[in-house]
C-alpha cells in the first residue's frame, strides 16, 4: 500500500479534503435539482448524495490520478507507480549464484492496493502481504512483500511449496526493479532479483 507511517497523516487530510469537496458537489447538485423542480428518485438520488460523491471521487483517485506527479510531491503516495510486466533474472544460493533463473513479474497496483505475480523457471508465486516503506539502511522507498511460491508440476523433487519474503527498489532512470528476496524455512534460501518493465498498464 502507499499508506503507511510516512504520509498517513497527510492521506488523512486528502481524504477529508475529498469529504469537503463531495460535500460542496452534493450540495451544488441538489440546489441546481430544486432550480430546474427535478425530483428523482431515491436509487439516483443516493448516488449523488455526499456518501456516493466521495465513493466516486475516491474510486477515480485510487485507480487513476494517484499516478499523477503532485501527489507524489506532496506526500500523499510515497511510491512510484510500478504497474506493469516485468522481465529479469533471479540467482539463488540454491546452487551459489551460478544460474540465472528467466524471472516474470506481473504488478497491479492502485493507490492503497498493489499485488505480485510471479513466474519462474519452476514455479510462480503470489503476494500475500504488501507495503512500501522508507529503508532505514539506505533511506530509498523500497516494495516490501511476502509471498507464497508454488513449485510447476515438473519442478525438481526437492521444490516444495513455500513463504517468503522480497525487498525491491526501484530506479526510474532504467525502469527497474533490483533486491534480494528470502524463502522460508523449509528451503532456507536467499538471492537477488532484477526485472525490466516491457509493459505498462
Amino acid at each position: 500500500m502507499n499508506i503507511n507511517s510516512n504520509n498517513y497523516k497527510k492521506f488523512t487530510y486528502f481524504i477529508l479534503i475529498l469529504i469537503a469537496v463531495s460535500v460542496i458537489i452534493s450540495y451544488g447538485i441538489s440546489v441546481l435539482l430544486k432550480q430546474y423542480q427535478i425530483v428523482l428518485p431515491f436509487y439516483i438520488d443516493l448516488p449523488i448524495s455526499t456518501i456516493g460523491a466521495y465513493s466516486i471521487l475516491f474510486w477515480v483517485f485510487d485507480n487513476y490520478f494517484w499516478k499523477l506527479p503532485i501527489f507524489k510531491k506532496v506526500g500523499i503516495i510515497i511510491a512510484d507507480d510500478l504497474n506493469g510486466i516485468w522481465y529479469g533474472k533471479v540467482k539463488s544460493s540454491y546452487d551459489d549464484f551460478k544460474k540465472n533463473v528467466k524471472a516474470k513479474l506481473v504488478i497491479e497496483q492502485t493507490a492503497t492496493c498493489i499485488k505480485i505475480h510471479g513466474a519462474f523457471d519452476q514455479s510462480k508465486s503470489i503476494s500475500v502481504h504488501e507495503n512500501f516503506g522508507k529503508s532505514e539502511i539506505d533511506n530509498e522507498i523500497a516494495l516490501f512483500y511476502f509471498f507464497r511460491n508454488e513449485p510447476k508440476y515438473d519442478a525438481v523433487k526437492t521444490m516444495s511449496t513455500h513463504e517468503g519474503s522480497t525487498k525491491l527498489t526501484y530506479n526510474k532512470e532504467t525502469d527497474t526493479l533490483t533486491g534480494s528476496y528470502y524463502s522460508g524455512r523449509d528451503r532456507n534460501n536467499h538471492g537477488t532479483i532484477e526485472v525490466k518493465r516491457t509493459k505498462k498498464n
